[in-house]
């Protein structure tokens, strides 16, 4: 032939589909299909090489908008990998905007209302533990009588529930001052790193929606860890809760100040 063609299809390769309307084919098969399907029979149904076909499903699974699976042979042979679609992810960003929309027409009144919910979750979170320690019987402290650790541990387990894979630094460390005032240097802090955004897009895009959430959350934590302080009939300190978003493109910084 005269021509380069597809060794699969045996039909000339300028025919074929650009690369990205190849893979949004073998993504629409993937979903038509009852069940999973494997590379093998994707590549006879779209007419492409099974080595493309793997291409692209390697890179759709990446998408996070198909898995693999395992799809066990009649008979003797190792398993073959097969492929399913899982179901659409929600679209955060629409989400975001119908938040926006209705939290406030400026954004200093989305912020505040969205830090409000915020603490109405911390709340939530506050109950769930202690119907879990009453469960099992147990005790919410830390181990420390500090309330600034305790909260800095609890606001630490709770991100990391969330996914934003948070570092705790040493109280050793030094800490970046919040502001050029001797009050903010004098100020006993701890630092919570959040190296990993779950929501990072649709934070940069509706920061005062989704960072303030946030900030309320932790606002909320460090609420709930001071109340629980006063039930042990010790001094309740001046404390409060800080968010400082990206601060490098994949770095968000949490502090929890006593004054």
């Amino acid at each position: 032939m005269s021509e380069e063609t597809d060794t699969q299809a045996g039909r000339p390769r300028r025919n074929r589909l650009p690369r990205n309307r190849q893979r949004e084919r073998v993504l629409q098969l993937v979903r038509e299909h009852d069940g999973a399907i494997d590379a093998v029979e994707l590549a006879s149904q779209i007419g492409l090489h099974v080595t493309t076909v793997r291409f692209h499903l390697d890179a759709l699974c990446e998408d996070g908008v198909i898995v693999r699976t395992r799809l066990n042979r009649a008979g003797a042979g190792r398993p073959r990998t097969g492929y399913l679609a899982v179901q659409e992810h929600l679209d955060y960003r629409v989400l975001a905007e119908v938040l926006a929309m209705e939290l406030g027409q400026t954004v200093e009144t989305r912020a505040r209302r969205a830090q409000l919910a915020g603490q109405k979750w911390a709340a939530r979170m506050a109950a769930s533990e202690g119907a879990a320690t009453d469960h099992a019987g147990g005790t919410t402290d830390e181990g420390t009588d500090d309330a600034l650790d305790r909260a800095a541990v609890r606001a630490t387990v709770a991100f990391t529930g969330l996914g934003f894979a948070p570092e705790l630094a040493s109280a050793a460390e030094p800490t970046t001052p919040l502001s050029a005032d001797n009050e903010s240097t004098r100020a006993r802090q701890r630092l919570i790193r959040l190296h990993a955004c779950p929501v990072r897009d649709l934070a940069r895009a509706r920061s005062e929606v989704v960072c303030g959430v946030h900030l309320g959350l932790l606002q909320g934590l460090l609420t709930q860890t001071v109340a629980e302080g006063g039930r042990r009939k010790t001094a309740r300190p001046a404390m409060s809760a800080h968010l400082e978003p990206f601060v490098e493109p994949e770095l968000c910084l949490a502090r929890l100040v006593q004054r």
